[in-house]
Protein backbone atom coordinates (compact mmCIF):
# COMPACT_ATOMS: atom_id res chain seq x y z
CA UNK A 1 0.00 0.00 0.00
CA UNK A 2 2.92 2.34 0.64
CA UNK A 3 3.89 1.84 -3.00
CA UNK A 4 0.39 2.82 -4.08
CA UNK A 5 0.56 5.93 -1.94
CA UNK A 6 3.82 6.94 -3.61
CA UNK A 7 2.26 6.48 -7.04
CA UNK A 8 -0.58 8.96 -6.49
CA UNK A 9 1.48 12.14 -5.98
CA UNK A 10 3.62 11.23 -9.01
CA UNK A 11 0.57 10.82 -11.20
CA UNK A 12 -0.95 14.01 -9.81
CA UNK A 13 2.22 15.98 -10.50
CA UNK A 14 2.38 14.65 -14.03
CA UNK A 15 -1.21 15.59 -14.64
CA UNK A 16 -0.65 19.11 -13.39
CA UNK A 17 2.19 19.58 -15.87
CA UNK A 18 -0.10 18.95 -18.84
CA UNK A 19 -1.10 22.23 -20.56
CA UNK A 20 -4.72 23.29 -20.34
CA UNK A 21 -6.58 21.57 -23.15
CA UNK A 22 -8.42 23.37 -25.93
CA UNK A 23 -10.72 21.98 -28.61
CA UNK A 24 -8.00 21.77 -31.24
CA UNK A 25 -6.72 18.77 -33.10
CA UNK A 26 -3.16 19.52 -32.10
CA UNK A 27 -3.96 19.11 -28.40
CA UNK A 28 -6.02 15.93 -28.78
CA UNK A 29 -3.27 13.66 -27.52
CA UNK A 30 -2.46 15.69 -24.36
CA UNK A 31 -6.17 15.77 -23.52
CA UNK A 32 -6.36 12.00 -23.80
CA UNK A 33 -3.28 11.71 -21.65
CA UNK A 34 -4.73 13.93 -18.97
CA UNK A 35 -8.00 12.03 -19.01
CA UNK A 36 -6.11 8.77 -18.60
CA UNK A 37 -4.12 10.19 -15.71
CA UNK A 38 -7.28 11.30 -13.95
CA UNK A 39 -8.77 7.85 -14.44
CA UNK A 40 -5.59 6.31 -13.02
CA UNK A 41 -5.81 8.58 -9.98
CA UNK A 42 -9.42 7.60 -9.34
CA UNK A 43 -8.50 3.93 -9.76
CA UNK A 44 -5.78 4.31 -7.14
CA UNK A 45 -8.14 6.10 -4.77
CA UNK A 46 -10.70 3.34 -5.17
CA UNK A 47 -8.15 0.63 -4.49
CA UNK A 48 -6.87 2.43 -1.41
CA UNK A 49 -10.39 2.92 -0.11
CA UNK A 50 -11.38 -0.69 -0.71
CA UNK A 51 -8.22 -2.02 0.90
CA UNK A 52 -8.73 0.18 3.95
CA UNK A 53 -12.32 -0.97 4.37
CA UNK A 54 -11.43 -4.62 3.80
CA UNK A 55 -8.72 -4.52 6.45
CA UNK A 56 -11.09 -2.66 8.77
CA UNK A 57 -13.68 -5.40 8.33
CA UNK A 58 -11.06 -8.05 9.08
CA UNK A 59 -10.29 -6.19 12.30
CA UNK A 60 -13.97 -6.31 13.26
CA UNK A 61 -14.02 -10.05 12.49
CA UNK A 62 -10.98 -10.52 14.71
CA UNK A 63 -12.70 -8.67 17.55
CA UNK A 64 -15.73 -10.94 17.15
CA UNK A 65 -13.46 -13.99 17.11
CA UNK A 66 -11.80 -12.86 20.32
CA UNK A 67 -15.18 -12.45 22.01
CA UNK A 68 -16.26 -15.95 20.97
CA UNK A 69 -12.92 -17.40 22.04
CA UNK A 70 -13.22 -15.78 25.47
CA UNK A 71 -16.64 -17.39 25.85
CA UNK A 72 -15.27 -20.77 24.78
CA UNK A 73 -12.46 -20.48 27.34
CA UNK A 74 -14.98 -19.82 30.12
CA UNK A 75 -16.98 -22.88 29.04
CA UNK A 76 -13.82 -25.03 28.80
CA UNK A 77 -12.75 -23.92 32.29
CA UNK A 78 -16.15 -24.94 33.63
CA UNK A 79 -15.89 -28.38 32.01
CA UNK A 80 -12.39 -28.90 33.42
CA UNK A 81 -13.57 -27.86 36.88
CA UNK A 82 -16.48 -30.29 36.67
CA UNK A 83 -14.22 -33.18 35.66
CA UNK A 84 -11.73 -32.35 38.40
CA UNK A 85 -14.51 -32.26 40.97
CA UNK A 86 -15.78 -35.62 39.76
CA UNK A 87 -12.35 -37.20 40.11
CA UNK A 88 -11.75 -35.52 43.49
CA UNK A 89 -14.91 -37.17 44.76
CA UNK A 90 -13.44 -40.53 43.80
CA UNK A 91 -10.16 -39.68 45.45
CA UNK A 92 -12.00 -38.89 48.63
CA UNK A 93 -13.33 -42.44 48.71
CA UNK A 94 -10.37 -44.41 47.43
CA UNK A 95 -7.36 -42.23 48.10
CA UNK A 96 -5.04 -40.76 45.47
CA UNK A 97 -2.93 -43.90 45.03
CA UNK A 98 -5.93 -46.11 44.62
CA UNK A 99 -7.38 -43.89 41.92
CA UNK A 100 -4.06 -43.67 40.06
CA UNK A 101 -3.72 -47.42 40.05
CA UNK A 102 -7.34 -48.00 39.20
CA UNK A 103 -7.60 -45.71 36.17
CA UNK A 104 -4.16 -46.76 34.92
CA UNK A 105 -5.12 -50.44 35.03
CA UNK A 106 -1.61 -51.16 36.34
CA UNK A 107 -0.23 -53.93 38.53
CA UNK A 108 0.88 -51.65 41.38
CA UNK A 109 -0.79 -51.88 44.77
CA UNK A 110 -4.10 -50.13 45.20
CA UNK A 111 -3.03 -48.24 48.30
CA UNK A 112 -3.38 -48.74 52.05
CA UNK A 113 -7.00 -49.66 51.76
CA UNK A 114 -6.17 -52.81 49.74
CA UNK A 115 -2.63 -53.63 50.81
CA UNK A 116 -3.66 -56.45 53.19
CA UNK A 117 -4.33 -59.21 50.69
CA UNK A 118 -4.84 -61.71 53.50
CA UNK A 119 -7.98 -59.91 54.59
CA UNK A 120 -9.21 -58.67 51.19
CA UNK A 121 -9.23 -61.10 48.33
CA UNK A 122 -9.62 -60.16 44.64
CA UNK A 123 -13.37 -60.60 44.68
CA UNK A 124 -13.76 -58.19 47.59
CA UNK A 125 -11.51 -55.64 45.88
CA UNK A 126 -13.60 -55.67 42.72
CA UNK A 127 -16.78 -55.33 44.75
CA UNK A 128 -15.40 -52.32 46.63
CA UNK A 129 -14.17 -50.62 43.46
CA UNK A 130 -17.53 -51.18 41.78
CA UNK A 131 -19.31 -49.66 44.77
CA UNK A 132 -17.14 -46.53 44.72
CA UNK A 133 -17.45 -46.16 40.95
CA UNK A 134 -21.22 -46.46 41.22
CA UNK A 135 -21.42 -43.86 43.99
CA UNK A 136 -19.35 -41.47 41.85
CA UNK A 137 -21.78 -41.75 38.97
CA UNK A 138 -19.93 -44.45 37.02
CA UNK A 139 -20.65 -48.12 36.61
CA UNK A 140 -17.45 -49.73 35.38
CA UNK A 141 -13.73 -49.16 35.50
CA UNK A 142 -13.93 -48.17 31.83
CA UNK A 143 -16.31 -45.35 32.79
CA UNK A 144 -13.93 -44.11 35.44
CA UNK A 145 -10.99 -44.32 33.06
CA UNK A 146 -12.97 -42.29 30.54
CA UNK A 147 -13.44 -39.49 33.09
CA UNK A 148 -9.70 -39.11 33.51
CA UNK A 149 -9.10 -39.23 29.76
CA UNK A 150 -11.83 -36.64 29.22
CA UNK A 151 -10.16 -34.40 31.75
CA UNK A 152 -6.85 -34.68 29.94
CA UNK A 153 -8.53 -33.78 26.66
CA UNK A 154 -10.35 -30.82 28.21
CA UNK A 155 -7.16 -29.53 29.81
CA UNK A 156 -5.28 -29.77 26.53
CA UNK A 157 -8.10 -27.98 24.70
CA UNK A 158 -8.18 -25.26 27.35
CA UNK A 159 -4.45 -24.75 27.01
CA UNK A 160 -4.77 -24.51 23.24
CA UNK A 161 -7.55 -21.93 23.50
CA UNK A 162 -5.57 -19.84 25.97
CA UNK A 163 -2.58 -19.85 23.63
CA UNK A 164 -4.84 -18.95 20.70
CA UNK A 165 -6.33 -16.09 22.74
CA UNK A 166 -2.89 -14.68 23.46
CA UNK A 167 -1.94 -14.83 19.79
CA UNK A 168 -5.24 -13.29 18.74
CA UNK A 169 -4.79 -10.42 21.18
CA UNK A 170 -1.44 -9.62 19.57
CA UNK A 171 -2.88 -9.89 16.06
CA UNK A 172 -5.66 -7.47 17.00
CA UNK A 173 -3.11 -4.82 17.82
CA UNK A 174 -1.41 -5.40 14.46
CA UNK A 175 -4.75 -5.38 12.61
CA UNK A 176 -5.76 -2.11 14.19
CA UNK A 177 -2.46 -0.51 13.26
CA UNK A 178 -2.76 -1.76 9.66
CA UNK A 179 -6.32 -0.47 9.43
CA UNK A 180 -5.38 2.95 10.70
CA UNK A 181 -2.34 3.10 8.41
CA UNK A 182 -4.28 2.14 5.26
CA UNK A 183 -7.09 4.53 6.13
CA UNK A 184 -4.54 7.27 6.63
CA UNK A 185 -3.00 6.53 3.24
CA UNK A 186 -6.38 6.75 1.54
CA UNK A 187 -7.32 9.96 3.36
CA UNK A 188 -4.00 11.63 2.50
CA UNK A 189 -4.09 10.51 -1.14
CA UNK A 190 -7.64 11.72 -1.58
CA UNK A 191 -6.91 15.08 -0.01
CA UNK A 192 -3.91 15.46 -2.31
CA UNK A 193 -5.95 14.54 -5.37
CA UNK A 194 -8.79 16.90 -4.51
CA UNK A 195 -6.39 19.76 -3.79
CA UNK A 196 -4.61 19.44 -7.14
CA UNK A 197 -7.22 18.01 -9.50
CA UNK A 198 -10.38 18.17 -7.42
CA UNK A 199 -12.77 19.19 -10.19
CA UNK A 200 -11.48 16.66 -12.69
CA UNK A 201 -11.49 13.87 -10.10
CA UNK A 202 -15.06 14.74 -9.06
CA UNK A 203 -16.18 14.75 -12.69
CA UNK A 204 -14.62 11.33 -13.28
CA UNK A 205 -16.28 9.89 -10.19
CA UNK A 206 -19.61 11.40 -11.23
CA UNK A 207 -19.28 9.86 -14.69
CA UNK A 208 -18.61 6.44 -13.22
CA UNK A 209 -21.51 6.85 -10.82
CA UNK A 210 -23.91 7.68 -13.67
CA UNK A 211 -22.76 4.70 -15.70
CA UNK A 212 -23.05 2.35 -12.73
CA UNK A 213 -26.52 3.65 -11.81
CA UNK A 214 -27.69 3.30 -15.41
CA UNK A 215 -26.36 -0.24 -15.54
CA UNK A 216 -28.15 -1.18 -12.31
CA UNK A 217 -31.39 0.28 -13.62
CA UNK A 218 -31.08 -1.49 -16.97
CA UNK A 219 -30.30 -4.83 -15.33
CA UNK A 220 -33.28 -4.51 -13.03
CA UNK A 221 -35.66 -3.56 -15.82
CA UNK A 222 -34.40 -6.50 -17.86
CA UNK A 223 -35.05 -8.82 -14.92
CA UNK A 224 -38.56 -7.42 -14.58
CA UNK A 225 -39.32 -7.95 -18.26
CA UNK A 226 -37.96 -11.49 -18.13
CA UNK A 227 -40.01 -12.25 -15.04
CA UNK A 228 -43.17 -10.85 -16.60
CA UNK A 229 -42.61 -12.83 -19.77
CA UNK A 230 -42.05 -16.02 -17.81
CA UNK A 231 -45.23 -15.52 -15.81
CA UNK A 232 -47.21 -14.84 -18.95
CA UNK A 233 -45.84 -17.95 -20.63
CA UNK A 234 -46.51 -20.28 -17.75
CA UNK A 235 -49.90 -18.71 -16.97
CA UNK A 236 -49.29 -19.50 -13.35
CA UNK A 237 -52.02 -17.17 -12.26
CA UNK A 238 -49.91 -16.00 -9.32
CA UNK A 239 -48.96 -12.48 -8.53
CA UNK A 240 -45.89 -11.11 -10.31
CA UNK A 241 -44.96 -8.81 -7.47
CA UNK A 242 -41.78 -6.89 -7.97
CA UNK A 243 -41.93 -5.26 -4.54
CA UNK A 244 -39.04 -3.13 -5.47
CA UNK A 245 -40.21 -0.03 -7.22
CA UNK A 246 -38.08 1.54 -9.88
CA UNK A 247 -34.44 2.32 -9.45
CA UNK A 248 -33.69 5.65 -7.86
CA UNK A 249 -29.97 5.43 -8.18
CA UNK A 250 -29.42 8.30 -10.52
CA UNK A 251 -27.55 10.57 -8.14
CA UNK A 252 -23.95 11.49 -8.85
CA UNK A 253 -21.20 10.61 -6.45
CA UNK A 254 -18.76 12.96 -4.79
CA UNK A 255 -17.09 10.29 -2.71
CA UNK A 256 -14.28 7.96 -3.68
CA UNK A 257 -14.82 4.49 -5.03
CA UNK A 258 -17.35 4.40 -7.82
CA UNK A 259 -15.42 2.31 -10.30
CA UNK A 260 -17.35 0.21 -12.76
CA UNK A 261 -14.66 -2.43 -12.72
CA UNK A 262 -15.20 -5.86 -11.21
CA UNK A 263 -12.24 -5.64 -8.86
CA UNK A 264 -14.27 -4.62 -5.85
CA UNK A 265 -17.98 -4.92 -6.57
CA UNK A 266 -18.02 -8.56 -7.49
CA UNK A 267 -21.05 -10.63 -8.42
CA UNK A 268 -20.48 -13.41 -5.93
CA UNK A 269 -23.27 -12.29 -3.61
CA UNK A 270 -26.30 -14.61 -3.36
CA UNK A 271 -29.19 -13.96 -5.72
CA UNK A 272 -32.04 -11.74 -4.47
CA UNK A 273 -34.94 -13.42 -2.71
CA UNK A 274 -37.72 -14.53 -5.04
CA UNK A 275 -40.24 -13.09 -4.61
CA UNK A 276 -38.60 -10.21 -2.71
CA UNK A 277 -40.10 -9.26 0.66
CA UNK A 278 -42.32 -6.22 0.97
CA UNK A 279 -40.82 -3.04 2.40
CA UNK A 280 -41.10 -3.06 6.18
CA UNK A 281 -43.42 -0.55 7.81
CA UNK A 282 -40.62 0.04 10.30
CA UNK A 283 -38.09 1.17 7.69
CA UNK A 284 -38.88 4.84 8.32
CA UNK A 285 -37.92 4.45 11.97
CA UNK A 286 -34.59 2.91 10.97
CA UNK A 287 -33.89 5.67 8.45
CA UNK A 288 -34.64 8.42 10.98
CA UNK A 289 -32.49 6.71 13.60
CA UNK A 290 -29.53 6.56 11.23
CA UNK A 291 -29.99 10.18 10.16
CA UNK A 292 -30.12 11.28 13.79
CA UNK A 293 -26.49 10.18 14.19
CA UNK A 294 -25.04 12.43 11.48
CA UNK A 295 -21.80 13.99 12.63
CA UNK A 296 -20.96 11.18 15.07
CA UNK A 297 -17.33 10.08 14.61
CA UNK A 298 -16.34 6.77 13.05
CA UNK A 299 -14.58 4.26 15.28
CA UNK A 300 -13.84 0.58 14.66
CA UNK A 301 -16.06 -2.06 16.24
CA UNK A 302 -18.38 0.38 18.00
CA UNK A 303 -22.09 1.07 18.08
CA UNK A 304 -22.44 3.83 20.62
CA UNK A 305 -25.11 6.44 19.74
CA UNK A 306 -23.88 9.98 20.04
CA UNK A 307 -20.31 8.79 20.60
CA UNK A 308 -19.00 6.60 17.78
CA UNK A 309 -19.97 4.05 15.14
CA UNK A 310 -18.44 1.80 12.56
CA UNK A 311 -20.46 1.02 9.44
CA UNK A 312 -22.25 -2.10 10.69
CA UNK A 313 -22.60 -0.57 14.14
CA UNK A 314 -24.66 2.24 12.61
CA UNK A 315 -26.95 -0.09 10.66
CA UNK A 316 -27.31 -2.34 13.70
CA UNK A 317 -28.30 0.65 15.84
CA UNK A 318 -30.69 2.09 13.25
CA UNK A 319 -32.70 -1.08 12.85
CA UNK A 320 -32.58 -1.83 16.58
CA UNK A 321 -34.61 1.35 17.08
CA UNK A 322 -37.20 -0.25 14.82
CA UNK A 323 -37.18 -3.43 16.89
CA UNK A 324 -35.10 -5.53 14.52
CA UNK A 325 -31.92 -7.24 15.69
CA UNK A 326 -28.89 -7.32 13.39
CA UNK A 327 -25.44 -8.73 14.16
CA UNK A 328 -22.57 -6.26 14.44
CA UNK A 329 -20.70 -7.23 11.28
CA UNK A 330 -21.53 -6.41 7.66
CA UNK A 331 -21.17 -9.90 6.18
CA UNK A 332 -23.20 -11.40 9.01
CA UNK A 333 -25.88 -8.76 8.45
CA UNK A 334 -26.10 -9.65 4.77
CA UNK A 335 -26.40 -13.34 5.61
CA UNK A 336 -29.17 -12.70 8.15
CA UNK A 337 -31.72 -10.80 6.03
CA UNK A 338 -33.61 -11.31 2.73
CA UNK A 339 -31.99 -9.96 -0.43
CA UNK A 340 -33.48 -7.79 -3.15
CA UNK A 341 -32.24 -6.62 -6.54
CA UNK A 342 -30.05 -3.53 -6.54
CA UNK A 343 -32.54 -1.68 -8.73
CA UNK A 344 -35.31 -2.50 -6.26
CA UNK A 345 -33.63 -0.76 -3.30
CA UNK A 346 -36.03 1.19 -1.11
CA UNK A 347 -35.50 3.52 1.88
CA UNK A 348 -34.41 1.53 4.91
CA UNK A 349 -32.77 -1.24 2.89
CA UNK A 350 -29.15 -2.02 3.64
CA UNK A 351 -26.62 -1.49 0.85
CA UNK A 352 -23.58 -3.78 0.94
CA UNK A 353 -20.30 -2.97 -0.77
CA UNK A 354 -17.34 -4.89 -2.21
CA UNK A 355 -16.62 -8.60 -2.49
CA UNK A 356 -16.02 -9.88 0.07
CA UNK A 357 -18.45 -7.50 1.75
CA UNK A 358 -16.65 -4.92 3.86
CA UNK A 359 -19.02 -1.95 4.10
CA UNK A 360 -22.74 -1.39 4.69
CA UNK A 361 -25.08 1.61 4.76
CA UNK A 362 -28.75 2.55 5.13
CA UNK A 363 -30.42 3.49 1.85
CA UNK A 364 -32.40 6.75 1.82
CA UNK A 365 -33.76 6.66 -1.73
CA UNK A 366 -32.86 8.87 -4.66
CA UNK A 367 -29.43 7.28 -4.93
CA UNK A 368 -28.49 8.52 -1.44
CA UNK A 369 -27.46 6.64 1.68
CA UNK A 370 -26.33 7.38 5.22
CA UNK A 371 -23.22 5.60 6.45
CA UNK A 372 -20.17 5.64 8.71
CA UNK A 373 -17.36 5.71 6.09
CA UNK A 374 -13.99 5.29 7.81
CA UNK A 375 -11.56 6.56 10.42
CA UNK A 376 -11.28 10.33 10.40
CA UNK A 377 -14.78 10.70 9.02
CA UNK A 378 -18.24 10.96 10.58
CA UNK A 379 -21.69 9.52 9.96
CA UNK A 380 -22.98 11.36 6.90
CA UNK A 381 -25.24 11.28 3.86
CA UNK A 382 -23.70 10.66 0.45
CA UNK A 383 -24.32 9.20 -2.99
CA UNK A 384 -24.35 5.42 -3.32
CA UNK A 385 -21.36 4.08 -5.23
CA UNK A 386 -23.36 1.58 -7.26
CA UNK A 387 -20.29 0.36 -9.06
CA UNK A 388 -19.08 -1.11 -5.78
CA UNK A 389 -22.40 -2.45 -4.51
CA UNK A 390 -22.37 -6.23 -4.09
CA UNK A 391 -25.89 -6.65 -2.73
CA UNK A 392 -28.97 -5.16 -1.10
CA UNK A 393 -30.74 -6.54 1.96
CA UNK A 394 -34.16 -5.79 3.44
CA UNK A 395 -34.51 -6.08 7.25
CA UNK A 396 -37.80 -6.01 9.05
Amino acid sequence: MTKLLRIVPVVLASALMVPAFTPTVANANPVDQQRQRVEDIVDELERLEEDARRIGEEYVLAVDAQTLLDEEIVEAEARVAAKEAEINDLRGDLGEMAIRSFVGAGDTPLGPLFEDTDNLNAVMQRDELARVALSAGTVTTDDLNAIVKDLEVERAELGRKRTEAEQLAKSLVDAQERTERLTGEYTAARADAEAKLGELVAEEEARRAREAAARVKAEYEAQQRASAAANTTTSSGGSTSTSGGTSTSGGTSTSGGTSTSDSGGGSSAPAPSSPPPAVSSRSGTAVNAALSQQGVPYRYATSNPGVSFDCSGLTKYAWAQAGVYLPHQSRAQYASIPHVAKGAAQPGDLIFFYSPISHVSVYLGGGQHVHAPNTGSVVKVGSVNWGKVSGVGRPG
